[in-house]
């Protein structure tokens, strides 16, 4: 059934669902969140049943929540799957396929605040001294700059094992993300540490036909994420942490505030589409912050002696 023969009647929830589909894939949405709009909306259906969008209840929604929670699925699973359901709902208002929004007054649950783990500094310490000890091979080369690409430029693990030899300048110390979450690109920096580091690693990469991925194997292939996993444990269990690429990248974002850096740069260095995704690590600079205040108060440093 074409978009358009879908306007014409009132859409069953699946038949909604492609709508959606269509709708979100013009928009640039990636196909891993096209797959997880239909896993909330199959999971939906499976509870109520595939109704005309017009027949579905407040109270429908709500008792498949309890159902969800009742089948032990954590707060967090279940807003994760309501919060795409209400989005396309609401392009269904939108878009003149409701009078009414069912989900207009059904909220996400209430989940307590949790932060990332993070390193401490002495943790960070350990772990780049760890890797910068191997530097002296072409691996030990790569596994450092690698680690500092983490750290420094803040790379998603699949954004790191994505770049391309195109994508990182030296010259102007500056990496191109071209796969970043939902397919946005963005620009991030290199420090002078890591600008070394990658300088060093490219220089011993070598050419390699047919590949132009800037972490490779040995042999030459593309890095895949267990790859770079293992690679991180092997550096942990010599500095004796333990770490992940998720809490390299938390690590050095949290850093980064303590070290005077502002939310809205931060932002755009994750690549973050909402600021208050990024103000996490804001709160989680804790103290640090306050230190870093009474340090550069404008005021007190304005009428210092006056």
């Amino acid at each position: 059934m074409s978009f358009t023969e879908i306007r014409r009647e009132v859409p069953t929830l699946s038949e909604a669902l492609e709508a959606y589909r269509l709708f979100s894939r013009i928009e640039g949405r990636s196909p891993k969140t096209l797959k997880v709009y239909e896993i909330a909306f199959r999971d939906l259906i499976g509870f109520v049943g595939d109704v005309p969008i017009t027949e579905l209840r407040t109270g429908d929604v709500r008792r498949w929540i309890a159902h969800k929670l009742d089948e032990g699925y954590s707060k967090t699973t279940v807003n994760i799957r309501l919060k795409h359901i209400r989005a396309c709902f609401r392009w269904l208002y939108q878009e003149g396929y409701l009078k009414e929004n069912p989900l207009e007054g059904v909220r996400l649950l209430k989940v307590p605040k949790q932060y990332p783990k993070v390193l401490a500094e002495p943790e960070v310490l350990a772990l780049v001294k760890a890797a910068r000890s191997q530097a002296t091979t072409p691996v030990g080369k790569r596994n450092y700059a690698m680690l500092l690409t983490f750290l420094d430029a803040l790379l998603r693990l699949q954004e790191l094992i994505d770049l391309e030899l195109p994508d990182v300048n030296l010259q102007t110390c500056s990496i191109r993300v071209r796969h970043g979450k939902g397919d946005k690109e963005r620009v991030v920096y290199m420090g002078r540490r890591l600008t070394r580091a990658m300088r060093d690693w490219l220089s011993v990469r070598g050419h390699v036909p047919g590949s132009d991925w800037v972490f490779i194997s040995r042999s030459g292939d593309k890095l895949d994420p267990r790859n770079v996993q293992r690679i991180l444990e092997r550096l942990g269990q010599r500095a004796g942490v333990k770490v992940s690429p998720h809490m390299l990248r938390h690590t050095g974002a949290t850093l980064y505030i303590r070290n005077g850096g502002d939310p809205f740069s931060l932002q755009r260095l994750l690549g973050h589409s909402d600021i208050q995704t990024t103000m996490v690590y804001v709160h989680m600079a804790g103290s640090a912050l306050r230190e870093a205040h009474a340090r550069a108060s404008p005021v007190d440093r304005l009428l210092e002696g006056r």
